[in-house]
C-alpha cells in the first residue's frame, strides 16, 4: 500500500528506541543511513543544514551509552519513529520485554497518528502489534517469534512470501539486517526521497551498477560464457560498446545471418540488439553520471554516442529524464570547489 508522507518540514526528526536488550547493531546500521543522506545533501547545497536528524529514545531508568552517534537536538514528536527489535531468548522472554516496554506504546501511536512513519525491525513487531498498530495490516515476523508477535498482534495478516512489507506508514521485518533497506524505504516516502534513492544506490547491491562500475574501473570483464550464438552476440555487443553499431558484425560474430540473430534475439529479450547496446550504454552513463564530473558531451563518447543530442534522446526515453537532470538527482560526488586543498 502507498504511504501517506508526514508535512515536509526543513529537518525530518527520528526517534530511535533505546535499551538494555536492544539489537544496538541494527539501530546504528538505521544511524548510518541517517548519516549518508546528510552527506549527500551537504555535498549537493553545502551551506544547507542536515536535513535530517535522531535522538535516543529510552526506556524508563535506561541511559544510552555516550559512545552512541547524537544528532542534533530536537523537540517535539518526531516524523519517524523506529525499534530496532531486541535480543530475546524465547517466546516468553519477548513477551516480558514488551510488558516492560508497554509505556512506549502512547509514542508509537502518537507518532503515527500525526502521519508519521513507524517501523519495527525483527521481533518489535510484538510490540507494534500490542500497541494495535498491526490491526488489520499485513506485517511480516521472523519465523523464530511468529508465536509471540500473533499474541500480541492476533489480527495482524503475516506475510511469508516477502522480507519485509509495508502498510499504512508501519513497516515490519523479518531480520534486523534489512534496518537499511527498510530506513531507506521510509525516507523515499518523505520529501527527501530523491536523496534516499541515490543513498540507495550506494548501500543496496545493484548488479546492474556493479558489472558496469567493475568495467568502467577495471576493463572489460573475461568472463567463460556458455556456448550459443545470442551469448556471441550479447558478448559481442558488451565488448564493442562504444563502437558504432554494426548488425552485420554482430552477425558475423553470432555466426548467423542478421535476419536470424534479428528474430532469435526480439524472442529471446523482447528487444532488438540495437535497443540491448542502448540499455548497456545507458546503465554505463548511469553510473559516469552519478559518479563522475565528466560533461554530458563527454559521457556520451563514452558510452559510444557522436552525437550528444542522441544520446540524450535515448537517455530520456530509457529513463524518462534527461542526463543533466539525472545527474543532479542523483549525483554521489561532491563539487570540485569542496575538495581539500
Amino acid at each position: 500500500m502507498t504511504a501517506s508522507a508526514p508535512p515536509a518540514t526543513k529537518t525530518l526528526c527520528m526517534d530511535i528506541y533505546w535499551d538494555t536488550d536492544v539489537l544496538a547493531g541494527a539501530a546504528l546500521a538505521a544511524v548510518d543511513v541517517l548519516r549518508s543522506v546528510n552527506l549527500l545533501a551537504s555535498m549537493r547545497a553545502p551551506r544547507r543544514s542536515a536535513p535530517l536528524t535522531w535522538r535516543w529514545w529510552c526506556a524508563s531508568g535506561v541511559r544510552t551509552p555516550r559512545a552512541l552517534p547524537r544528532g542534533a537536538a530536537y523537540r517535539g514528536p518526531a516524523s519517524l519513529l523506529l525499534l530496532p527489535g531486541w535480543h530475546a531468548q524465547s517466546g516468553p522472554h519477548l513477551d516480558q520485554i514488551v510488558q516492560r516496554c508497554a509505556p512506549a506504546m502512547t509514542r508509537l501511536l502518537q507518532v503515527h497518528a500525526a502521519g508519521g512513519l513507524v517501523a519495527g525491525l525483527y521481533n518489535a513487531a510484538a510490540l507494534l502489534g500490542e500497541a494495535g498498530l498491526l490491526c488489520g495490516r499485513n506485517a511480516v515476523a521472523p519465523w523464530p517469534f511468529v508465536a509471540p508477535v500473533l499474541r500480541h498482534a492476533a489480527d495482524a495478516r503475516l506475510l511469508t512470501d516477502r522480507a519485509w512489507t509495508m502498510d499504512q506508514r508501519v513497516w515490519t521485518c523479518d531480520s534486523p539486517v534489512l534496518a537499511t533497506e527498510v530506513v531507506l524505504d521510509m525516507l523515499r516516502q518523505t520529501a527527501l526521497a530523491e536523496l534516499a534513492s541515490a543513498a540507495a544506490h550506494v548501500y543496496l547491491h545493484s548488479r546492474e551498477r556493479q558489472q558496469v562500475a567493475t568495467q568502467i574501473v577495471a576493463g572489460a570483464q573475461h568472463r567463460i560464457l556458455p556456448a550459443g550464438a545470442l551469448e556471441r552476440a550479447r558478448r559481442w555487443l558488451e565488448e564493442h560498446m562504444t563502437e558504432p553499431y554494426d548488425l552485420a558484425a554482430t552477425a558475423h560474430a553470432a555466426a548467423i545471418s542478421t535476419r536470424s540473430l534479428l528474430r532469435h534475439f526480439a524472442s529471446a529479450h523482447e528487444q532488438s540488439p540495437l535497443d540491448y547496446l542502448h540499455g548497456l550504454r545507458v546503465a554505463r552513463a548511469r553510473v559516469l553520471l552519478e559518479t563522475t564530473y565528466v560533461s554530458v558531451e563527454q559521457v556520451a563518447q563514452m558510452c559510444g554516442y557522436q552525437d550528444a543530442g542522441s544520446f540524450r534522446r535515448v537517455f530520456q526515453r530509457l529513463t524518462k529524464e534527461l542526463p543533466a537532470g539525472y545527474r543532479e538527482r542523483y549525483r554521489l560526488r561532491t563539487s570540485r570547489k569542496r575538495w581539500p586543498g
